[in-house]
């Protein structure tokens, strides 16, 4: 559904409730995501909600959209910096890891809507599109350290991990954990596409 659009005040209305809704979301669940709770959140009052969006799910799907197409947006512009200042692995690895670092409230509110997607088949569409997105992004990075064919879909599962263990119990993980899955699944992606000297320099590199 495309989103309406309005004037400059009624801009910024909406985008408090997208970020109310993102903040009610890591705190109480995608379930607590509702027209009071948002609006008191944004201090706004209890009809704004209806006249932006058709349904509560519709809020919760566009929140979701406008966090995604913005943290690929950041993480995309990483990747073609460090490709076009010819980063080694290694510093792309480090990089990413501190990129995919969980923040809060936007990661929980996102694990929040993963977990939700999966008694609520409306909003399965709208998480598809943002693990696409991931990958893509993921893919790029690989690519940026020297990787012909990344495994897409297990970098970003790695940064969905970590991320998810890091919220829930930060005391068990390793801060430099991300960054050694990144660097092996790199090194696997340089010697499947036959770049075993660039993996070797990667292998090699302090860790």
């Amino acid at each position: 559904m495309e989103p309406r659009k309005h004037r400059v005040n009624a801009q910024v209305r909406r985008d408090a409730l997208l970020k109310a809704t993102v903040e009610v979301a890591a705190e109480n669940g995608i379930a607590g995501v509702t027209h009071r709770a948002v609006t008191e959140k944004a201090g706004l009052p209890l009809a704004t909600v209806s006249y932006f969006f058709d349904s509560i799910t519709d809020l919760a799907i566009e929140a979701l959209r406008v966090f995604t197409e913005a943290d690929v947006a950041r993480q995309r512009a990483l990747a073609e910096a460090l490709r076009d200042q010819h980063s080694e692995p290694d510093e792309i690895a480090v990089a990413f890891a501190e990129a995919a670092a969980a923040r809060m409230p936007e990661s929980l509110a996102l694990f929040e809507v993963f977990l939700h997607a999966a008694r609520a088949p409306e909003l399965r569409a709208a998480v598809a599109e943002a693990i696409t997105a991931g990958r893509q992004v993921a893919a790029e990075a690989a690519r940026a350290a020297g990787a012909e064919d990344p495994d897409a879909a297990a970098l970003l599962a790695l940064a969905h991990g970590y991320a998810f263990h890091t919220i829930a119990a930060p005391d068990t993980v390793d801060p430099g954990a991300l960054r050694r899955a990144f660097r092996a699944q790199f090194l696997g992606g340089l010697l499947e596409s036959g770049q075993v000297d660039l993996a070797v320099r990667l292998a090699t590199q302090d860790r």
